[in-house]
């Protein structure tokens, strides 16, 4: 498992996410703690890169941008969007 952690920056993202947003967050946020290599590496010609995109929300409106410390099994969630 792995610990996420989130930056200053991120949490008043999350802090601005709607209401509806919420529960789908949570979910993701559990997926980065057992699975997050299961995200799309954000440069595509770096396949195995550490910093990495997953979306979230019914529509995929939410957009979250995280890099993997593998060594230290920890997360660190850089950026959460809403274009909802």
């Amino acid at each position: 498992m792995y610990r996420v952690e989130t930056d200053e920056q991120a949490q008043q993202q999350i802090d601005q996410l709607p209401a509806h947003a919420l529960a789908p967050y949570a979910e993701l946020r559990i997926l980065l703690e057992v699975g997050p290599w299961s995200g799309e590496p954000i440069n595509e010609a770096n396949p195995g890169a550490e910093v990495r995109t997953l979306t979230f929300g019914a529509h995929h409106e939410g957009m979250v941008t995280y890099l993997i410390l593998d060594g230290q099994r920890r997360v660190d969630v850089l950026s959460v969007l809403w274009l909802g």
